[in-house]
């Protein structure tokens, strides 16, 4: 199997209709509905058992819709799980250049989320309502072969709020699984069952006749009395020698008497032919090359072009090069053939299809069939980190699933990839598990740089486990031996998380900076990738200029491609911006994280980060409602999908969190409800800041009821001179101790504990704190008579911070809002757009406005990325901001603006 191609990449025949046949009869009653349904219902269902032309009439009647009729076909094969289905469909409606607002590729992942197939399916729709287009088409092919009920709850939301200009058809053996009974009474669903797609005598006569066989009525008459129609049975028939066949077929079932015609049409075949079909008979999709390989045969071109001539029960897709695709009943009985007369044959023949597939479920299924394990093992191992990365978990789970106990124990890159699935969402009791097994197991094999590596991550497991201090011990000692530079990398992170998970400050940065030194020495993006999350560590000593180097270095080797490891760069950005107090930066900075977190899908890898830092970064800017939505929804992921050790270990960070931003805007019943919170959560899993932040917690409480010389007590171990946990604890506690002593008439002991920290901020050091500490805070700091206590140049610094907040409590701005008069009213989207269209094209980068150009100009996506030496991946990405800067729904819309306003 190649790993150059893409893990995702699935059989391109999938999505491939097939080519109607020429020498189809004419079916003028069948075509003219099936028609007219294509046009104008919700949904079209073929539903009938196999044989019954199902595919033939859909590929015939697509060939006749009106010129510019968007179509995206998706044939469903039987491991394909939401994702893979997904994957499928988003690139079906590729060449369409539909308007996204999350990377098709990345719908999958968004699936994952907290109402995730609501949220894929309300993309989905966007999508397919912003393509200027008179009608579309979602053809799903074989619909019967679907196991996942995801899919189907997925399409039940999508056709119940399909945009009017799409439809969507299926074609199925068993009736889908869906709600079907309002489209029906609304007359928006048209279906096509049995007695509907069967022959007709007049249709069974034109057949008989094109076959050039005797059509009289009575011959007609009888055939259409044996097969009742049967699409299958009259082909076979046809197909079949004369004799006493059509009187013993009689009296089987339509399966039997496939089966028994289907002997006849094979066993008259020249035997170079039966045994090509026989030895191909395991691939779903034939073409020259796979053929050959498979059957060893040097004449596959020449023979497959023989059983596209004899029409042998194959559809002839719509590719560049010849592909056929089996007919399920004629390749059932192959397959059953080949299974009694050369059964020693089939694995040999399983493992050759596997060879060259690029679609990795299909081929782990070859091996899997062949009792191949060690292949398929290898296989899953070789593509299965990559596909992790595109959220295949739910794929590689599946593949995983079919190895046999005792073989998946004996194998641990399988255990690895179990943990190593376990990462993204953050269930470190499995993954510590799983690593711990697979390092046994490498470590067994005598393979010990990948047992070194499953140690790593065991550790970070650990970490959020409980068991901080062991995994404090064992990295060191892992860098003492001979480990490739990508291993030492997420070594040198996983010790620098333990240092700040044991508040060991000082520590963090140097760990840091050997990874960092590891990092550089492997240009490879999956390699930085697993070490992209450290925006909380902003603000530790000796981290910012280590975060700043870590960005520039991994945009300039990785470019500006939203990935999971540029919304990490983009987080530290935000937090390094608002350390130096350049808050509008940092809103910047976090509405670009905003951007690539949703087009990567929303994975809750990047979540965290995203709605800590909105929590805080939105409650100083005075959005109440959109700083608590961020904090409860960081709560929520964490309590309802998180592992139990997850949700121990970090469940006081969030509400801590969530009190700091209720502390800026004053709430004192949130505040009041948070503190009793923390209390209750207290548990031995949590990390060394979680004591710090409960005092934090009763500081707050103390200074709102006036009990200011606790509030005093409180604070005092808290201000030290280095932040030790993150977004800057030590800064907001300085200050509002300063604060809490200036309430108490200890102007001294105020202007005291002001003048060390005035003298780091004027130095370079960090703001960021005093931000937190709100605009009252700072009012009262700025505006008290200081005297000499503090010189002109220290009084400078207040009234800076100071007045970086003012404008965004403007009194009479606060007077006027709803949620109090500590915050400040939400701007949705609804509110913004307004403003964004006034700004016309200027807040387009130049890159965007060369894209509109050429959108403008009529450009496909394609001939964009081709002009501007772009991936098409890129143009999407770029059409989603040009659309989202200027409010528009179409890339009509936005070529409208741009000739208006150029």
């Amino acid at each position: 199997m190649s790993s150059a191609v893409v893990p995702h990449a699935f059989a391109l025949a999938k999505i491939q209709p097939p080519r109607p046949r020429t020498s189809l009869v004419g079916r003028p009653a069948l075509e003219l509905a099936l028609g007219a349904a294509l046009l104008q219902q919700r949904l079209t269902l073929l539903l009938a058992p196999a044989g019954y032309g199902k595919t033939s009439a859909l590929a015939r009647q697509i060939r006749l819709l009106p010129p510019g009729t968007a179509l995206a076909w998706v044939t469903a094969d039987e491991d394909d799980q939401l994702p893979r289905f997904l994957a499928c469909l988003g690139s079906a409606l590729e060449p369409h250049d539909l308007p996204w607002r999350v990377d098709p590729e990345a719908l999958a992942t968004l699936a994952l989320g907290e109402r995730g197939l609501r949220a894929v399916a309300d993309e989905l729709i966007n999508a397919l309502a912003g393509a200027e287009l008179v009608r579309g088409l979602l053809v799903l092919d074989d619909v019967h072969r679907i196991a996942d009920p995801q899919v189907f709850e997925l399409l039940q939301l999508l056709i119940e709020r399909l945009p009017q200009h799409w439809g969507v058809v299926m074609a199925s053996r068993l009736e889908p699984p869906l709600a079907m009974g309002r489209w029906r009474a609304a007359g928006e669903l048209s279906e096509f069952r049995q007695y509907a797609l069967r022959f007709n005598e007049d249709e069974v006569a034109e057949l008989l006749a094109s076959a050039g066989l005797p059509a009289g009525a009575g011959v007609a008459r009888e055939l259409l009395e044996r097969t009742d129609g049967w699409a299958a049975g009259l082909r076979l028939n046809l197909s079949a020698r004369p004799g006493d066949s059509a009187a013993r077929a009689g009296v089987l079932t339509q399966r039997h008497l496939f089966d028994y015609l289907a002997a006849e049409v094979l066993d008259e075949m020249p035997a170079e032919l039966r045994s090509f079909l026989l030895c191909c008979a395991v691939l779903p999709e034939l073409t020259a090359a796979r053929c050959a390989h498979v059957s060893g045969s040097p004449h596959a071109a020449r023979l497959l072009a023989e059983v596209e001539r004899r029409g042998l029960f194959v559809s002839v897709l719509d590719a560049d090069e010849l592909t056929l695709r089996l007919h399920d009943l004629f390749r059932d009985f192959l397959e059953d053939r080949l299974q009694r007369e050369r059964a020693g044959e089939l694995p040999a023949l399983l493992r050759r299809a596997a060879d060259g597939e690029d679609d990795l479920p299909r081929a782990v299924g070859y091996l899997a069939r062949a009792g191949a394990w060690d292949e398929a093992a290898q296989a899953v191992a070789g593509r299965g980190v990559e596909l992790l990365a595109i959220g295949g978990g739910p794929s590689l789970a599946r593949m995983l699933a079919l190895f046999p106990p005792a073989e998946f124990e004996r194998r641990p890159e399988l255990h690895f990839l179990r943990g190593l699935s376990c990462f993204p969402t953050f269930a470190f009791d499995t993954m510590l598990a799983a690593m711990q097994q697979a390092e046994a197991g490498f470590r067994a094999a005598g393979r010990d740089a990948q047992a070194w590596r499953a140690r790593a991550y065991a550790c970070l497991a650990m970490e959020n486990m409980a068991q901080t201090e062991v995994a404090a011990r064992e990295l060191p000692k892992l860098l003492a031996l001979p480990l490739d530079d990508g291993t030492r990398a997420f070594v040198c992170f996983g010790a620098a998380w333990a240092a700040y998970a044991q508040a060991r400050a000082a520590d963090v940065a140097p760990w840091f900076e050997q990874m960092l030194q590891a990092l550089e020495r492997v240009p490879e993006q999956p390699v930085w990738d697993s070490c992209f999350f450290h925006s909380l560590m902003v603000g530790m000593p000796g981290m910012d200029g280590l975060l700043e180097r870590f960005g520039q270095r991994a945009t300039a080797l990785f470019g500006d491609t939203p990935t999971q490891l540029r919304a990490g760069v983009l987080h530290a950005r935000v937090w390094l911006a608002f350390s130096a107090g350049r808050l509008d930066e940092a809103e910047h900075w976090l509405a670009r994280a905003d951007e690539d977190c949703r087009w990567l899908g929303r994975p809750r890898s990047v979540l965290t980060e995203n709605h800590m830092a909105h929590t805080l970064v939105d409650a100083v800017c005075g959005r109440r409602d959109a700083a608590y939505a961020a904090a409860l929804a960081c709560r929520h992921d964490i309590t309802e999908h998180g592992s139990a050790p997850n949700r121990l270990t970090h469940e006081y960070e969030v509400i801590f969190t969530h009190s700091r931003a209720a502390w800026i805007l004053q709430d004192e019943a949130t505040l009041r409800e948070l503190d009793a919170r923390l209390a209750q959560v207290l548990n031995p899993y949590e990390w060394a800041a979680a004591r710090d932040d409960r005092c934090f917690s009763r500081a707050f409480i103390a200074m709102l009821e006036g009990r200011l010389h606790d509030a005093q007590a409180l604070l005092v171990p808290l201000a030290i001179d280095h932040e030790s946990s993150c977004f800057f604890p030590a800064a907001q506690a300085t200050l509002l101790l300063a604060d809490v002593r200036l309430r108490l008439g200890a102007l001294d002991e105020a202007a005291a504990t002001l003048r060390p920290w005035i003298a780091r901020a004027m130095g370079g050091g960090s703001v960021g704190g005093a931000l937190l500490c709100g605009w009252p805070v700072l009012q009262r700091l700025r505006d008290t008579r200081w005297g000499e206590r503090l010189s002109v140049d220290e009084k400078a610094v207040l009234g800076r911070l100071a007045a970086t907040l003012a404008p965004r409590e403007d009194p009479a701005v606060r007077a006027a809002r709803p949620g109090g008069p500590a915050a400040r009213a939400p701007q949705d989207e609804a509110q913004l757009a307004p403003r964004v269209r006034a700004e016309g094209l200027a807040g387009l980068s130049e890159r965007e406005r060369e894209v509109l150009a050429r959108l403008a100009a009529g450009d496909s996506n394609k001939l964009i990325a081709r002009g501007l030496d772009l991936s098409p991946h890129t143009v999407k990405r770029h059409v989603a901001n040009i659309l989202g800067k200027l409010g528009v729904d179409t890339r009509g819309q936005a070529a409208a603006r741009w000739r208006e306003d150029s």
